[in-house]
């Protein structure tokens, strides 16, 4: 990156945060602090409005307009990667929205690379096989979830769980989403149960929003997820399966918790993670003849637990 694109991209980070330090910045780019100060310098000398907070960072004054940020050909591409693959988490409501993005993202591009992109376009494709579709994210669920999380405020929601199918009635406090195992989750202090919990989007059936503030002081979702996700009960599973059963399979392992994949002559290794063995060795009864488990004895015992159930 030559000195004109790092300092352009310096004004861009001031756009996009309230503040950020020298430290953060030289971080970011690979420069030393004094480099820093000098770019910040130019950009002052250009005229764009800084403000230097002691402790703080950096800053530009609020209400100074700058002109329509241009998007290189390769940054726009990667946005339409991004906006196709949306396509399939979430519903059309959502989904109108990223798309609505896209257009304005296009409408500052010069006109070649405009023709560049909706070229380009046509050699991405997205295959809309039926679970995927069944599986993708209600948008009207995240709308109130991210106004409960800004303002602090609970809500309640009609949650179906998956290893029981059982409807109960929660409220929450939501911390944060995260994504995992190809899927879209809530993390949220449940008062029902009195602990964190984790909830996945598209089991929760209605969301209601409620005037109460929070009654607790959440850590970040990234220390949360760490501690949750590092201890029981979520179990670690390794298997053995034939190339050829992969496709019957499809995408129905990254719901179960897949999280690596390696080639071993004509077998794939399968590591997954997940909070319910039982729920893990029903589905894994659909392939077994295909497949040796490698580890998790629980898991062998669960499954032949369930085989000895049919005789």
């Amino acid at each position: 990156m030559n000195k004109i694109e790092r300092i352009s991209s310096i004004l861009i980070k001031l756009q996009s945060r309230r503040n950020i330090t020298a430290q953060q910045i030289a971080d970011e780019f690979g420069i030393s602090i004094r480099t820093v100060y000098r770019d910040i310098q130019i950009l002052e000398e250009a005229g764009v409005p800084i403000v230097s907070n002691m402790g703080v960072g950096y800053s530009i004054i609020e209400g100074y307009k700058l002109p329509p940020l241009m998007f290189s050909i390769s940054e726009a591409i990667a946005f339409l990667l991004a906006e196709k693959q949306l396509r399939i988490q979430f519903n059309i409501d959502g989904y109108e929205l990223f798309r609505n993005g896209m257009d304005k993202i296009r409408s500052v591009l010069k006109f070649a690379n405009r023709d560049i992109l909706e070229k380009f376009e046509n050699y991405i494709g997205i295959l809309e096989l039926g679970e995927i579709q069944q599986e993708s994210n209600p948008f009207h669920v995240l709308e109130p979830l991210i106004q409960s999380i800004i303002e602090h405020k609970t809500v309640k929601i009609e949650y179906s769980a998956i290893y029981n199918g059982k409807t109960t009635t929660r409220e929450i406090e939501p911390v944060g989403l995260f994504f995992m195992f190809g899927q879209w989750y809530l993390l949220a202090w449940c008062k029902l149960r009195n602990d964190y919990r984790t909830f996945k989007l598209n089991r929760i059936n209605n969301i209601t929003m409620t005037d109460s503030l929070f009654e607790k002081t959440h850590p970040p979702i990234k220390d949360l997820i760490k501690q949750i996700y590092s201890s029981p009960p979520y179990h670690n599973i390794v298997l053995k399966v034939e190339k050829n059963a992969l496709f019957g399979i499809g995408s129905l392992k990254y719901n179960h918790g897949l999280v690596r994949e390696e080639v071993e002559g004509d077998y794939i290794i399968q590591t997954y993670k997940t909070n319910s063995l039982e729920y893990f060795a029903r589905w894994y009864l659909s392939f077994a003849d295909k497949s040796t488990i490698i580890e998790s004895m629980e898991l062998k015992d669960m499954v032949k637990n369930l085989i000895n159930k049919l005789r």
